[in-house]
C-alpha cells in the first residue's frame, strides 16, 4: 500500500508541476530578476509594454496530458505502477496605471485523473486526519480538483523605490539548480525545468543608480524571514552581498550572510557562498556556524547547444564531528552536482537533458539522483506538444540526511509523460 501511494504521489507531482511549466512563456517576474542590471533593464521593457496598452491584459495557456509512473522499475516483486490524466487551464494578467502601478498575477486550475486523483485524496485524508472529511471536500471518486495561485503580487513605481506586496517569485541568487545565497524561494524538482515556488512578501527596490541598487524583502507570514541584497554591477562584472535574518525576532534564531557574482568571459561564470551563524538570546555562536558554496558555468554554441553545471558544497561543521550541525533548506548534502544540456535545431523542435547527482547521501552511503530527458515541439501556431521521462533514486534533497531515512527515500522511480499545451 505504502508504494502504491507513492507511486501515485509521484504522478500527482509530475502532473501537477507539468500543469505549471508553460508559465516560463509569460513571465511576470521580469521586474525582480535574480540580477540588479537584469531586473531594471527588463523592468522598462514591462513598463513600456503597460504603458502602450494600458488596463488589464490577459494571457495563459490550456493543456491536457498523461502520466505514467513505477516505483522501484527494476524490483518484478515490488514494481507498482500508475497512471494519471490530468488537464490544466493557466490565466494570467497584468495590467495598471502607466509607470506608476502593476498588478501581476497567475492562477492555475488543475483536474486529476485516475492514480493522480486517488493520491491526492489519500493526501488529504492524512493532513485532515479524516477521510469522510476529505471525501466531502474532494469527494469519494471521479476527477480532483486544484487551485494554485501561482503570483498575485501589486507593485507601485514611486521617485526614490519601487514597491511590491503579495506573492511572488523571488530569487537572490544566481544558479539554476544550487543557490545558498537565495532563501526566499525553492526549487521545484518535481518539475523538470526546475521552476521556483513563489513567497508572499513585500519587497523594496531602492536603485542607487543605473547598475547598483538595495533590494529589501520581508516574508510574510509566521516565518520570520527578511533580508536585504546590495547589488552592483561595472565592467561585465555583477556582484552582491545579502545578510538575512530568520526567525530572529527574538533573539533566537539564525542570521544569513551570503555573496554572489556573475560575469561572462569565453564562458559564463557565477558564484555563491552563504554563512549560517545562530543566535541564543542575542548571542552569536560561531562553533555551531554552518557554510555553503556554489560554482557554476554556462556556455552556449551557435545559439542552437546550450550548456549549464553546477557545483554545491555544504562542508560539515558543529560542536563535533559526531553530531555536526546541516545546512538549512534544500540540497543539504555534502556534495551535490547538477548539469544540463539543451538542444533547439530550430524553431519548432528543442530538447533538454538535466539532472542532480549526489555521489554520497548521508548517513546512509547510497548515490541520490535525478535524472530528466523532455522534448517539445511546436506543432501549430501557439500550440506545442511536449513529452518527458524523468529517473530518480534516493534522497536528492537531503531532506532525511539527519533523520532515519524513510523506506521511501531509498527507493528508485521512474515517470513518463506527454502534454499538449495550447497558449493564447
Amino acid at each position: 500500500m505504502k508504494r502504491r501511494l507513492l507511486a501515485c504521489v509521484l504522478s500527482a507531482s509530475a502532473a501537477l508541476a507539468w500543469a505549471q511549466d508553460g508559465q516560463a512563456d509569460f513571465d511576470l517576474d521580469s521586474f525582480f530578476s535574480p540580477d540588479g542590471s537584469a531586473a531594471e533593464g527588463d523592468a522598462a521593457g514591462d513598463a513600456a509594454t503597460v504603458s502602450a496598452q494600458p488596463g488589464l491584459l490577459w494571457s495563459g495557456e490550456a493543456s491536457v496530458g498523461v502520466i505514467s509512473a513505477v516505483v522501484e522499475p527494476f524490483d518484478e516483486e515490488a514494481r507498482v505502477d500508475s497512471y494519471t490524466g490530468l488537464s490544466s487551464l493557466r490565466l494570467d494578467a497584468t495590467g495598471g496605471a502607466p509607470d506608476q502601478t502593476r498588478l501581476d498575477a497567475s492562477l492555475v486550475v488543475t483536474l486529476l485523473y485516475g492514480d493522480g486523483a486517488d493520491a491526492a485524496r489519500a493526501g488529504a485524508a492524512a493532513m485532515l486526519a479524516d477521510d469522510a472529511v476529505a471525501d466531502l471536500i474532494l469527494g469519494s471518486d471521479g476527477a480532483v480538483v486544484s487551485a494554485d495561485l501561482r503570483k498575485l503580487y501589486l507593485s507601485v513605481y514611486t521617485r526614490h523605490a519601487d514597491i511590491a506586496a503579495g506573492r511572488m517569485v523571488i530569487n537572490y541568487g544566481r544558479g539554476t539548480a544550487f543557490s545558498p545565497v537565495d532563501l526566499f524561494s525553492a526549487v521545484d524538482t518535481s518539475d523538470v525545468e526546475l521552476g521556483r515556488t513563489g513567497t508572499d512578501a513585500v519587497r523594496v527596490l531602492v536603485p542607487f543608480g543605473d547598475f547598483s541598487g538595495l533590494d529589501a524583502v520581508a516574508a510574510l507570514g509566521g516565518d520570520g524571514l527578511a533580508g536585504a541584497r546590495f547589488y552592483g554591477a561595472a565592467g561585465g562584472f555583477d556582484a552582491a552581498a545579502a545578510v538575512v535574518a530568520d526567525s530572529l525576532a527574538d533573539g533566537t534564531g539564525d542570521l544569513v550572510v551570503g555573496i554572489d557574482a556573475q560575469t561572462d568571459l569565453v564562458v559564463g561564470l557565477v558564484a555563491e557562498a552563504a554563512a549560517r551563524l545562530p543566535f541564543a538570546d542575542w548571542q552569536p555562536d560561531a562553533g555551531d556556524a554552518v557554510y555553503s558554496a556554489m560554482v557554476g558555468v554556462d556556455y552556449s554554441i551557435g545559439g542552437s547547444w546550450f550548456f549549464d553545471a553546477e557545483y554545491l558544497w555544504n562542508p560539515r561543521s558543529g560542536p563535533s564531528t559526531a553530531e555536526p550541525r546541516f545546512m538549512e533548506g534544500e540540497f543539504r548534502s555534502e556534495h551535490n552536482l547538477f548539469a544540463s544540456v539543451s538542444w533547439k535545431p530550430d524553431e519548432l523542435t528543442a530538447l533538454d537533458l538535466r539532472g542532480i547527482v549526489v555521489p554520497v547521501a548521508e548517513p546512509t552511503p547510497i548515490s541520490a539522483a535525478q535524472l530528466s530527458l523532455s522534448a517539445a515541439w511546436s506543432v501549430a501556431s501557439g500550440a506545442s506538444l511536449v513529452g518527458y521521462a524523468l529517473y530518480r533514486s534516493g534522497d536528492v534533497e537531503g531532506t532525511w540526511i539527519d533523520t532515519a531515512t524513510p523506506d521511501a527515500g531509498d527507493t528508485e522511480r521512474v515517470a513518463f509523460g506527454i502534454r499538449l499545451a495550447v497558449s493564447y
